[in-house]
Formats: C-alpha cells, sequence, structure tokens
C-alpha cells in the first residue's frame, strides 16, 4: 500500500517553477538528508510523468539511417553554398 500523498505549499523562491505535468507550483526543495518530488508538485505528478516515459510519449522522432537523400540534399546544399562563394 502506498502512502498517502501530501501537498506541501511552495515556498517563495519555488513560487516561479511549474509542475510539468498538472501547472500547479512546485513542490519546495528538499531539507537536507531528506526528498523532494520537485520540480513536481507531488509524487503522484512524478509518477505519472515516468509512466509517460515508459510509454513512450517522449520519444524523440528518429530519422532513418539508411535514407541518403537527406544526407545528398545536404551536400548539394553545401557545394551550391561553397559555388557561390567562389563566384
Amino acid at each position: 500500500m502506498t502512502p498517502p500523498i501530501k501537498k506541501t505549499k511552495p515556498t517563495p523562491e519555488a513560487e516561479g517553477l511549474k509542475c510539468p505535468t498538472c501547472d500547479e507550483a512546485a513542490a519546495p526543495p528538499a531539507v537536507a538528508g531528506g526528498k523532494s518530488p520537485r520540480p513536481f508538485c507531488s509524487a503522484r505528478c512524478a509518477e505519472v510523468d515516468l509512466g509517460r516515459w515508459f510509454r513512450g510519449q517522449y520519444a524523440i522522432p528518429a530519422v532513418d539511417a539508411a535514407d541518403d537523400t537527406i544526407v545528398d540534399a545536404m551536400i548539394a546544399e553545401t557545394e551550391a553554398a561553397q559555388g557561390r562563394r567562389e563566384e
């Protein structure tokens, strides 16, 4: 069983920082030796974010390495730029 979720009032230095999951004020920094869900407002929002990572919702789109048309276009662009400079 998980412990109850507690939300604490943010400190003045944390006022500008927003939770990336729900846009509420972020949790205050941890005291020495403690834990804080910062930059999230609560442990629940941190777990929601982690779930999004696991499902691949934050994946960076990749370009197929076998697609040489992109490389060919960059080479042509570079050669054209160099040709203009030599004139």
